[in-house]
């Protein structure tokens, strides 16, 4: 439902509002916007049950302002104890979103989730914490034929490990995003860029990188 200059609200299956920064790298043929994100992992991404409100530009206060506020209600029940299920639930949780357009093809953004974890996911693997945070901040330039964009991000309790010596959720990960596009009149559009997960305090096994592209 839109509201005209007071925003608009939607509810059901929609982007969790990390995506408002996260998007900015997903631009790519494959493994855009992968080191952190997954569908139904809380509200990194796509999810069910997502009561959503955006606002653009504050009802013309401020000019390119875009300020997103969010609910997640729970999805699967404390019963489900199944290994493959535990990563597509979750409890309770809310995020705020916030990007500006700076000018010049510059914009600047950050957002910040939080949610409550279910039962079996606190008594499965070492990640036992009661809540799954997460908080991400991005910069994005966008002009003429160039496109450029980089975030940083780090998730705690949140992100799905399953491999090697650990499986289970990663106490902390620090994820790392940064894409280079040109795009030619002709339509070719080349791609440079960079993805890195980096686990933190992972039980048994300290510091790793799993993913580095």
């Amino acid at each position: 439902m839109k509201f005209g200059p007071f925003g608009s609200i939607s509810y059901g299956r929609n982007y969790g509002l990390l995506y408002d920064v996260g998007s900015w790298t997903d631009v790519l043929p494959e493994f855009g916007n992968d080191s952190y994100e997954a569908a139904d992992n809380f509200m990194t991404s796509r999810g069910n049950g997502m009561l959503t409100y955006h606002n653009q530009g504050l009802g013309g206060i401020i000019d390119g302002l875009n300020i997103g506020m969010q609910y997640q209600g729970k999805n699967r029940g404390d019963d489900a104890h199944h290994t493959q299920d535990l990563q597509t639930q979750n409890g309770d949780g809310y995020s705020f979103s916030t990007t500006y357009d700076i000018g010049w093809g510059l914009s600047a953004g950050g957002a910040y989730a939080n949610s409550d974890r279910t039962q079996a996911q606190r008594s499965f693997g070492m990640a036992n914490g009661d809540r799954a945070r997460a908080w991400t901040l991005g910069l994005k330039y966008d002009r003429d034929n160039l496109y450029l964009a980089a975030n940083y991000t780090r998730t705690q309790n949140m992100t799905y490990v399953d491999g090697g010596n650990y499986t289970g959720f990663a106490p902390k990960v620090d994820a790392v995003e940064a894409v280079a596009q040109y795009h030619f009149d002709s339509g070719i559009t080349p791609s440079l860029a960079y993805l890195q997960s980096r686990g933190s305090d992972m039980p048994g096994i300290g510091d790793t990188i799993w993913s580095s592209i």
